[in-house]
């Protein structure tokens, strides 16, 4: 479901590294997180064009300007390969971590993360969550007692942990590690972030720098929290990795859908350059989106998916065009006749001659 409201809290306005951007830069950021498609885990797909088209003197140069500014400024992570945007701290600023079914629906929003970067930009901001801060007495539902709101949003965490493991290679040499559970940084207070180390003051913006990866890993089968426990004690169940079921979730999407597929400004310049005019690109997205909706199954890439239907189309309708525009396909009979077909195509055929000699006299 879209979100109706963008949270924004006050201490932003004496945020020393805020009031350093510029007035388009900061109208941005708010933008960005009152953006209804943003999910619980800050996550954003990159639709330049799109967010150009709600200002009248705004272009998608200008906005791609101005997003690598707030990336500079560490507000933000973009991975251009992946074309995805990650609010760094939404996670602490925007209350989710003190709710345990809101970190729940996180750790799925998480898993729609294609990009390696920002997938241990989501980590790192982990640690920097105030688990102290939550309440470590055991919740009661219905008489029964359960896990603490502590105990139970520190397990979400290390679910998102589990399903992720640690993007930097273990300098040991054996291969991939898990990350430690103990936050390497305080954590911070309200809207800022803490940067003791770098004698800054404290900051609404995230303390890495951004960048573009390369090459997006595959998500790996991990636990994800379902949704219809009362008292906030979240079942943990197994997910399959992308490819496989559908991610349990609390609506009835398909999995296009809860895997985020849109089409992008990219994948319309490639599409536009390879084919032309000879494919409605907007029709051919709307069909391909419905078929996948229908069929309900799951691709490792939904661009490249998409990308192999619009190659699919321009074949068809160049087959089509070679046979003179007809969509009947000459049957072979081996030399013997085809009772009523021939006859049948013939009479096709004469009608169509007829039709065009009335449009086009001599």
């Amino acid at each position: 479901m879209a979100r109706g409201h963008g949270r924004i809290l006050t201490p932003i306005w004496e945020d020393a590294d805020f009031l350093a951007l510029t007035q388009h830069e900061q109208r941005l950021y708010l933008f960005l997180i009152s953006q209804p498609n943003l999910n619980h885990a800050g996550l954003l797909p990159m639709t330049l064009r799109r967010w150009a088209r709600k200002s009248s003197d705004l272009t998608a140069a200008e906005l791609e300007k101005h997003l690598l500014a707030l990336a500079a400024a560490r507000f933000i992570v973009m991975d251009e390969d992946t074309e995805e945007l990650l609010i760094r701290s939404f996670v602490r600023n925007d209350g989710v971590w003190k709710q345990p079914k809101v970190m729940g629906a996180m750790v799925s929003g998480a898993m729609e993360i294609s990009s390696p970067l920002l997938r241990r930009a989501l980590l790192d901001e982990m640690d920097r969550v105030p688990l102290d801060e939550l309440s470590d007495e055991p919740m009661k539902v219905r008489g029964v007692e359960g896990p603490s709101i502590r105990q139970q949003v520190a397990d979400h965490i290390g679910a998102l942990r589990k399903a992720f493991g640690d993007p930097n290679p273990d300098p040991t040499g054996g291969g991939f590690a898990p990350p430690s559970d103990t936050p390497s940084t305080p954590p911070s207070q309200g809207a800022s972030d803490t940067h003791a180390d770098e004698g800054r003051t404290p900051s609404t913006r995230a303390g890495a720098g951004a960048h573009t990866a390369r090459a997006p890993l595959p998500l790996s089968p991990a636990t994800v929290p379902s949704h219809g426990t009362e008292g906030g004690g979240e079942v943990v169940e197994q997910a399959e990795a992308v490819g496989g079921p559908a991610l349990s979730r609390s609506d009835d999407l398909a999995p296009i859908d809860l895997d985020g597929f849109a089409l992008t400004d990219p994948m319309r310049r490639w599409a536009v350059s390879t084919f032309g005019d000879a494919l409605d690109i907007n029709y051919e997205t709307d069909q391909f989106v419905s078929h996948f909706r229908a069929d309900g199954g799951r691709r490792r890439n939904w661009p490249e998916e998409w990308k192999k239907w619009l190659r699919r189309s321009s074949k068809f309708e160049s087959d089509r065009q070679q046979r003179g525009g007809s969509n009947v396909v000459a049957l072979r009979s081996q030399g013997r006749p085809l009772p009523g077909t021939d006859t049948t195509v013939a009479g096709w055929d004469a009608l169509a001659a007829e039709l065009r000699a009335k449009e086009n006299p001599a």
